[in-house]
């Protein structure tokens, strides 16, 4: 313990050396610890946090996500109604200016937002944004300057969830023209900040946007990459950053009782998950064995603090009540060795020369299990003891964040942690057969599941939607696509001096008409 912190203590002070080449400029300064950054195109996010963090301080969307019951609130737009089951109408906010003093709008030359950026930005969202869902929208149009016609497909009740419109950044078309390929490093739009930096992998650097519509108490905002939870928490505690977006749950009651706060909506899902294509979890068999290895309780409450965590018995989670179903999925969880040695002989896997491996065909029973840093690797290193018991020769690789992304969307992955947002579509994402390489890292392809999910996706009644929420979820379980473990409150610990800070949902909200964050030293 006391060698890595003392790696820690080391990455820390290299951090401090590499900041002196970070500018900073005026008193209010928001520094946030995060785990990666490659790509800040609005676009092409690919769902990874840390991006979406920093382009949705330079763009603004439609609307925003409210910080308490989590209903869209008026960004771009100030008011929208359904006309129809089909039709949508939104009401654009008059004198939003993109940001200028760049390579698109010269000082002075700033553009206004109209309902034709809007209709381009959902065009290339479609097109481009895989890690969002906007197949149901059929059209977009500009009625006027400042109002937009939506049409679906089909009735839309989850068209300004978070993942679907909510998350569309608005930007203007110039920028794609213009800037080609540079649009990764330096997006322009109408938001609250605007780049001044980005070095993927290393920083990006923000700062305020005197035109906004808002007036931003921050004057600038810096994301610095520390790929180590580990030293991202050392960090905090010495002053170098104020805010680490995801920190291990297990410093959670330590950093509360030196007065740092835990400030979280929702959390996420935390799991084993399985590509079901690759051998051998291609065999229910193999992924049923594994489940019933495992004494799930007593496994993830070995690490995760109290009221930092919840079990879970699919993926849905409480703070979403549709599909949130524990009661009608603890039947069908278990933990039995024995049955689990007699599955995993069904299959084919037994130690039939005695060395107390596993074997088939003379194959070891082997597999490395991928997860990234934080407190789930010493989740995974207690089921890879468990495995290892009963004669599998299972590992864990821990990788970088990036890494482990680009391996499940790639099925480069066999076991690996299973992690989502999971919001109230999360299930859509993980699971529908139709996102295969895109949110779908499980390979699951399940025609039962995927037409219950899209009925779901078309039914408005909320109770009737949530009754086939419900049983796409069970069968999803009953498959061995995954091995529910916890669902992990959000860990986003921050400094005691930053004020009015709301955890990102869909996007980070920094400035907005419910929250504007400051610095009280």
């Amino acid at each position: 313990m006391k060698a890595q912190r003392l790696i820690c203590l080391f990455a820390v002070a290299l951090l401090s050396l590499a900041l002196v080449g970070v500018a900073v400029t005026g008193q209010q300064v928001l520094k946030l610890a995060v785990g990666d950054l490659e790509n800040v195109d609005p676009m092409d996010l690919g769902g990874r946090n840390p991006d979406v963090s920093v382009a949705s301080l330079v763009c603004d969307n439609l609307v925003f996500l409210g910080k308490d019951d989590f209903l869209p609130k008026p960004e771009l737009a100030v008011s929208w109604e359904a006309v129809d089951d089909y039709t949508w109408v939104f009401h654009l906010r008059e004198g939003v200016m993109f940001q200028d003093g760049n390579a698109v709008f010269p000082e002075g030359q700033a553009r206004e937002v109209t309902a034709d950026d809007v209709v381009y930005s959902i065009g290339r969202a479609k097109e481009v944004a895989v890690y969002l869902v906007l197949s149901e929208i059929e059209s977009a149009t500009a009625l006027d300057r400042y109002t937009v016609e939506i049409k679906t497909a089909q009735p839309a009740p989850f068209l300004l969830d978070v993942h679907h419109l909510a998350s569309v950044m608005i930007i203007p078309h110039e920028a794609v023209e213009i800037l080609g390929d540079d649009l990764k490093i330096s997006p322009i739009g109408s938001g609250p900040f605007e780049i001044q930096e980005f070095v993927p992998g290393e920083r990006a650097v923000l700062t305020r946007n005197e035109d906004y519509w808002l007036t931003p108490n921050l004057d600038e905002v810096q994301f610095i990459v520390i790929p180590d939870p580990a030293a991202a928490i050392i960090a905090l505690e010495a002053g170098e950053v104020d805010i680490v977006t995801y920190g291990p749950a297990d410093e959670g009651p330590r950093l509360l009782d030196l007065g740092f706060s835990v400030s979280g909506r929702g959390g996420s899902y935390r799991g084993v998950g399985f590509n079901v294509t690759t051998p051998p979890f291609d065999d229910y068999r193999v992924r049923r064995a594994i489940s019933l290895a495992l004494d799930v309780d007593s496994i993830w409450k070995a690490v995760i603090p109290e009221d930092f965590g919840e079990r879970a018995y699919g993926q849905v989670p409480p703070w979403v009540p549709m599909g949130y179903d524990s009661e009608g999925l603890m039947d069908l969880d278990g933990y039995d060795q024995a049955a689990a040695l007699d599955l995993f002989a069904q299959a084919g896997w037994s130690d039939s020369d005695g060395d107390g491996w596993l074997d088939k065909d003379g194959e070891k029973l082997s597999f490395e299990m991928k997860c990234f840093g934080g407190a789930q690797v010493r989740v995974f290193t207690i089921i890879a003891t468990v495995l290892q018991q009963l004669g599998i020769d299972a590992t864990v690789l821990q990788q970088d964040v990036g890494v482990w992304v680009d391996d499940l969307l790639a099925g480069n992955t066999g076991m690996f942690f299973d992690f989502s947002y999971a919001g109230t579509t999360g299930l859509y994402s993980m699971f529908h057969g139709s996102l295969i390489t895109q949110s779908n890292t499980h390979f699951y392809d399940n025609p039962t599941v995927n037409a219950l999910l899209d009925e779901a996706n078309m039914t408005v009644n909320y109770a009737a939607r949530s009754t086939l929420w419900k049983a796409a979820q069970r069968l999803i379980v009953k498959d061995q696509a995954i091995i529910p473990l916890y669902f992990e409150v959000v860990t986003t610990y921050v400094a005691p001096y930053v004020k009015d800070f709301v955890s990102e949902w869909g996007t980070l909200e920094l400035v907005s008409s419910e929250n504007n964050v400051y610095i009280d030293k």
